[in-house]
């Protein structure tokens, strides 16, 4: 009996502590409430009066590296309205107009005397050749897949014209897949394909994304008390 009894009395209190918590949790929530908060982006342009923008170099036709470029300007523009942007043309050109032979340092100063720019945003995009894979699934019943894809890799750099220094970078890289062949003994071949006109084209504006996300606020929900 006093064995029953000793349970009883845990067994009551282990419901009473639990109903206390589930009470104050109740009333936590009941005095709470989710609200939007925003978030500043986590690279601020707006601390350089102007900014200087080379054109994308790349290693295939010069047009994908303007276009890059275009791109990244509107998405920062996007993210951040205002900001000047001073275009100062291809590489080699703006280069050669400061009497340099590479983007070191150095040269970074002599463009911000040059173009009275507080920085200096540049890029590069480098795609892979065409590749092909193919996966022989299962070998015994001819289940195989043939997929061509291009790889491509965009890296971003934004330079001070004080010193040179690299105050901000970032560098992502995306797969386009342009065709798909299944093929199985039972089903015979199946064929998908998403073209190869434009495909370094088609990469870039995924690409941009993805690099300009520190130029991006964003809302996030978080719970408040009333």
């Amino acid at each position: 009996m006093k064995g029953n009894s000793i349970f009883r009395r845990r067994h009551f209190r282990v419901l009473y502590q639990g109903g206390l918590l589930l009470l104050i949790l109740s009333s936590l929530f009941a005095c709470a409430k989710t609200v939007s908060v925003f978030v500043p982006p986590r690279f601020d342009l707006t601390q350089f009066e102007r900014v200087g923008v080379i054109d994308s170099t790349t290693n295939v036709d010069p047009s994908i590296g303007r276009y890059a470029t275009q791109q990244l300007e509107e998405y920062i523009h996007a993210a951040q309205a205002g900001i000047p942007f001073i275009e100062l043309g291809m590489e080699e050109e703006v280069l050669k107009s400061v009497e340099s032979d590479r983007l070191d340092p150095e040269a970074i100063q002599k463009i911000g005397k040059k173009y009275n720019v507080a920085a200096v945003l540049h890029s590069d995009i480098v795609y892979s050749d065409v590749k092909t894979d193919v996966n022989m699934k299962e070998i015994v019943n001819l289940k195989a897949k043939v997929q061509t894809y291009l790889n491509a890799t965009l890296s971003v750099r934004l330079n001070e014209t004080g010193g040179g220094a690299i105050v901000w970078s970032d560098s992502t890289a995306f797969k386009r897949t342009l065709s798909k062949i299944n093929f199985s003994k039972s089903s015979g071949p199946s064929f998908g394909m998403n073209g190869y006109d434009d495909a370094h084209r088609k990469l870039i504006p995924d690409m941009v994304h993805a690099v300009t996300n520190d130029f991006r606020g964003r809302y996030v929900k978080k719970r408040v008390e009333e």
